[in-house]
């Protein structure tokens, strides 16, 4: 991959982590539920830092013509248990919760395409510290996504149950 290119694609995922802190605040802000705040701040968090690091690579390689070695991502933040975002209190009160099930649609769109785009840059990538960010990145966006979508399985059957919804 040219390094034209490659400044490319760091635009394009500057903007994706720029796109993910803003909606991961945003549902911070929104959503009544204590440990859901806290998890979206966290994804926020986890987006700034994926943005900072992307922003290092790009001027680095605009500036330099070269990937900086140093990549500071460190290890993805862990979001497990069996309801890893919300309390299990959102459960019994999805009716009233249109905002939390729309964040976790909305959220899961994120984190799906970041991750298609993420493993299409580290296949395209010809530099191995370039493969190795983008893998990373993956990395952290695949534990965002699996999150989110277990959250959304969790939720979803009750959601519609409580709204009469019966898709088939």
């Amino acid at each position: 991959m040219s390094n034209e290119k490659s400044l490319e694609a760091l635009k394009i995922a500057i903007q994706t982590e720029l796109n993910g802190i803003e909606f991961y605040k945003i549902a911070a802000e929104h959503t009544e539920d204590k440990k859901g705040k806290e998890v979206f701040k966290t994804l926020a968090n986890d987006e700034e830092q994926h943005f900072n690091e992307l922003k290092n690579q790009f001027e680095s390689l605009l500036n330099t013509g070269k990937w900086t070695s140093l990549i500071s991502l460190g290890e993805p933040t862990p979001l497990k248990g069996e309801s890893p975002i919300f309390t299990e209190e959102v459960k019994s009160r999805i009716m009233d919760k249109h905002f939390e099930m729309s964040a976790l649609s909305i959220g899961a769109l994120l984190e799906s395409n970041s991750v298609d785009f993420y493993r299409q840059m580290k296949e395209e990538a010809d530099n191995e510290i370039a493969k190795r960010l983008f893998e990373q990145l993956q990395r952290w966006e695949e534990g965002h996504l699996d999150a989110i979508n277990k959250q959304l399985n969790l939720l979803r059957e009750e959601y519609w149950t409580q709204a009469h919804f019966a898709p088939f």
